[in-house]
This record gives C-alpha cells, sequence and structure tokens, in this order.
C-alpha cells in the first residue's frame, strides 16, 4: 500500500506549528484542508498533538530561579572538583609505580647482602653452644615460617593500596 502525499501537507503542517491555523492562514488553504483526505487526517493528528504539548507546557512546574541557580553552583562546583582530581590521581598513580619500582630494585640490590647476612647468622647461631636455635636457612625453609614471611611482607605491599583506596572520596 502506498501513502498518499499532497503537495500543501508541508504548508498546513507550518500553519499548525505557528498557530496560523485557521483564523490567519489563507483561505484557500482553510478549502484545500476540507476536501483533502490526507490534509484532513494530517489536520486531526496534528491538531491532537498540539492541544497535548499546550497542555503539558501549562501543567509544567518550573522550579524557582534560586533553586537552578542553586543547582547550577553545585553542578559546577562539583565538575570543578572532578577536573581537579584528575590530575592528582594520575601523580598518586605514578608515585605508587615509582615506589613499588623502587622496592624491587633495592631488594634487588641488597639480596646479596641478606645472604650474606643470614649465612652469617647461620654460623654465628651454630658457633653458640648454649643456644638450640636452628639456623636461619633451615628457619626458612619451614613452609610455616615461610608462609609467616611471605604473609608480612604481602601485608606491607597491600596495605597502603589498602589504605588509599579506603580513604579515597568518589
Amino acid at each position: 500500500m502506498r501513502k498518499a502525499e499532497c503537495l500543501r501537507e508541508a504548508e498546513l503542517l507550518d500553519a499548525l506549528q505557528t498557530a496560523r491555523w485557521p483564523d490567519a492562514c489563507d483561505p484557500s488553504l482553510r478549502e484545500h484542508a476540507a476536501v483533502c483526505a490526507v490534509c484532513t487526517e494530517l489536520l486531526a493528528l496534528a491538531t491532537a498533538l498540539i492541544d497535548d504539548q499546550r497542555a503539558l507546557e501549562q501543567e509544567a512546574q518550573v522550579p524557582s530561579s534560586a533553586i537552578v541557580w542553586w543547582r547550577a553552583q553545585m553542578r559546577s562546583r562539583r565538575e570543578a572538583a572532578e577536573r581537579a582530581l584528575g590530575p592528582i590521581s594520575f601523580v598518586q598513580g605514578v608515585a605508587i609505580a615509582c615506589a613499588a619500582g623502587l622496592l624491587a630494585t633495592v631488594l634487588g640490590i641488597f639480596m646479596p647482602t641478606f645472604r650474606r647476612f643470614f649465612a652469617w647468622g647461620a654460623d654465628v647461631s651454630g658457633s653458640i653452644t648454649g643456644l638450640s636455635l636452628p639456623p636461619v636457612s633451615e628457619a626458612l625453609a619451614n613452609p610455616v615460617v615461610l608462609a609467616a614471611v611471605v604473609a608480612l611482607g604481602l601485608c606491607a605491599l597491600v596495605l597502603p593500596l589498602a589504605l588509599y583506596f579506603a580513604f579515597q572520596e568518589d
């Protein structure tokens, strides 16, 4: 089924939208709308829609200018705070990455020193006859002690991140 078209449909729609229908429009357009089926259908539909629009405009509750001003100020402050937090968050992320890299570097540099210290501790504890402590290397071989050391190390790494996310304001 083909949709019927009318050449004066756009003219009638313009008269309806500009509130010229029916008094301020061309009399020939009124006569045409009375006989044309397409324009009669358009007139019925557009009139109903325009009446609904006018009713909604009259029922709309516009807030006072003070409320609109206050909301605009709050939005402006919120947007300014978000813009200010962007660079700060970036710098904090870079600082955390640098701290993690520095920690890994320091551990890598001082690992031979730690090994020598543990070896020295094992020699010293072995030379003390009255003290029956196992050497540090044997203590670290114990899975319970190793798990405790690893857990403490992870806590030392995770705690600053947990505090950061806990106290971060959204």
